[in-house]
């Protein structure tokens, strides 16, 4: 129960900090072309606090989910000079735009504070799985991974999340460096097609080695399908012992398509399932482990980059049709997530995402999400006339009936995997 109550707080403050400070983007860009905000409101429901100052009622209310701008002339006309509905398109678009920049804002700083906060596991090879393949290409033990491909790459999970297209090659070219000179060789079968289960897993607490204990489990995977859940223990694998995630990717891959029984310790329980691996291509240079260093600002940014590429990525793959939304995660999922943090490290991480994925959400052409207002007034500058004030209701009123039938289908899809 504790742990319960632990975890609702948890999530109300990095969704509080999240929204509040996309409710205080809109705000300062409003106040900056001098637009009326009759009211900030940090919080919703009755009022713990309030004073008004230059024309601004800034409000402290008692359910901690966010907050609201109240800006004038936003909804409806206005005939004040101050009102937004009086203003030039590109000063409504910088107002509307400003909620998702705090937001990417907010996920930057963290990240970035994130990344020196820990060290940072290098490209630099430290040991190598028995006959990799990349001994087989020349590469040793201490060499320094340069670039797949022509990518550049920096951080050891720029290799270990590298997104492989179907179509892909089996063969990469990669070049390392030696002893300060820069080496050029193709790695044979680098891309294979293995058994995929769909889960991420957590470092040890010094950073060096990833361990056998699932940090994340992908709403799309075998693993989701069968009810593994972040915080569970690989412990054996057709009844072979795995210690890190070496060996349960390993073990995984050489069974796509078979029944393959997990053991898996969940809370100091034993349980097992009988999972099938499904088929899929995946990049693997089978290194075993990597140099961790001190975070530098160049580390860090890399470790930005990525993350921030893998949300927005996420989002694009939604709209190609790569994921569905059975495979979305809504505000339970989140729960779930938010109760394995048990870090500050950890937490704030977990609130950059949540922050930016936000922000990208909030900008998708859709009423009734700034994106979708941007559209409205890109369209009503593009025909010189303004959309009606009905038209313009029953807009927002289908799209955020459509947004509440997704969050209802998402948030089922949630506790039916959790349950």
């Amino acid at each position: 129960m504790i742990s319960f109550i632990i975890t609702i707080i948890k999530l109300l403050v990095i969704l509080g900090i999240v929204a509040t400070i996309h409710e205080f983007g809109h705000f300062l860009a409003s106040k900056l072309c001098k637009i009326g905000v009759n009211e900030f409101s940090i919080g919703f429901g009755p009022k713990i606090f309030q004073k008004e100052f230059k024309g601004t009622m800034y409000t402290l209310r008692c359910l901690p989910l966010g907050g609201y701008c109240a800006i004038e002339g936003e909804e409806g006309t206005s005939d004040r000079d101050d009102a937004f509905s009086n203003k030039n398109v590109f000063q409504k678009i910088f107002v509307l735009v400003m909620g998702v920049v705090f937001n990417a804002i907010l996920a930057l700083v963290i990240f970035l504070a994130v990344a020196f906060s820990t060290k940072t596991a290098t490209t630099k090879i430290a040991k190598l799985e028995p006959d990799s393949i990349l001994a087989d290409a020349g590469i040793q033990v201490g060499d320094t991974i340069k670039s797949i491909d022509g990518e550049r790459v920096k951080i050891a999970a720029e290799i270990l999340n590298r997104k492989i297209d179907e179509n892909a090659s089996s063969d990469v070219t990669i070049e390392y460096e030696r002893d300060g000179k820069v080496y050029s060789t193709v790695v044979k079968n680098a891309v294979k097609d293995i058994g995929y289960i769909g889960i991420t897993f957590q470092y040890n607490e010094d950073q060096t080695e990833v361990t056998n204990v699932i940090e994340l489990v992908a709403a799309g995977g075998a693993a989701n399908e069968y009810g593994l859940k972040a915080g569970d223990k690989i412990t054996h694998i057709n009844g072979i012992p795995t210690n890190t995630s070496t060996e349960v990717k390993k073990l995984t891959a050489e069974n796509a398509n078979k029944e393959t029984e997990f053991t898996i310790e969940r809370k100091g329980e034993i349980i097992t399932k009988t999972i099938i691996p499904k088929s899929k291509k995946e990049f693997n240079l089978e290194i075993d482990s990597v140099e961790v260093s001190n975070t530098t600002l160049d580390l860090a940014f890399a470790s930005t980059k990525l993350n921030v590429s893998t949300i927005v990525g996420s989002y694009v793959d939604l709209f190609r049709g790569k994921v569905k939304v059975n495979d979305m995660s809504g505000i339970v999922g989140i729960g779930e997530v938010v109760s394995t943090t048990s870090s500050l490290v950890e937490f704030f991480n977990l609130m950059a995402i949540i922050s930016l994925a936000v922000g990208v959400a909030n900008i998708l052409p859709f009423p009734p999400l700034d994106g979708g207002k941007v559209v409205i007034v890109i369209g009503e500058a593009i025909t010189r006339k303004k959309l009606p004030e009905k038209a313009e209701a029953i807009i927002s009123y289908i799209g955020f009936g459509l947004l509440i039938l997704l969050t209802l289908i998402v948030t089922y899809n949630d506790i039916v995997r959790i349950i």
